[in-house]
Formats: C-alpha cells, structure tokens, sequence
C-alpha cells in the first residue's frame, strides 16, 4: 500500500517539472528534493499561525523546566494515597492503634 500524502500538501501546488511547490498562501517557491521537510519548515517558520499540525511530525514534545522541576508528592504521600485507595476499593478493615506496643494478630 502507497504512503498516504502529508497533510502540509494542502498549502501547495507542485509545479509540473515536479522539482519545485508553490506555496499557496504566499506563492513562494519551494525545492523538493526527497520529501517535504521543506515544505513543512516553510509553514513552521513562515506560517506559524496555520494549524500545522498534522503536517508536523508526530513528536513527543520536549518537558519545560517547570514540569520537570514540579514539586512531587513526598514517597510516603504516594505509598499512604495507594494504600487508602487499596482499603476503600477492596472493603479491607484497617486497625489502627495508638498503642504502639500492643500486637494485633
């Protein structure tokens, strides 16, 4: 089965020579060699404000300093939110005692 067309084809018309694509919102022209990574980068930088995304590579995008650097729940904030999760969802009776020395078997 062929590959399907980019979407980034709908922003240009190949001319007949098949080397080169206009650009059908500011009539630049475009070489083609391989692929359309230059057309693409045409609308990226030329264009941004076009919806380009479906014409864009499919790339996770790379996390900011504010997500990677978030304040995360504390190990024992996350073990203690799975464990209370744990005891309501599967009905388990918790004893608690503030005895500490008292031994519950």
């Amino acid at each position: 089965m062929p590959p399907l067309p980019s979407e980034v084809w709908k922003h240009f018309r190949k001319s007949a020579d098949k080397s080169t694509a206009s650009c059908l919102l500011c009539s630049a022209t475009i070489q083609l060699h391989c692929g359309t990574s230059n057309l693409r980068n045409h609308i990226n930088f030329k264009h941004p404000s076009v919806d380009n995304k479906k014409a864009s590579p499919d790339v996770s995008k790379q996390q900011t300093l504010h997500q990677v650097f978030a304040p995360r729940p504390s190990s024992s904030e996350t073990i203690n939110q799975a464990l209370a999760n744990f005891v309501v969802q599967a009905y388990v009776p918790m004893i608690y005692s503030a005895d500490k020395t008292r031994n519950c078997e």
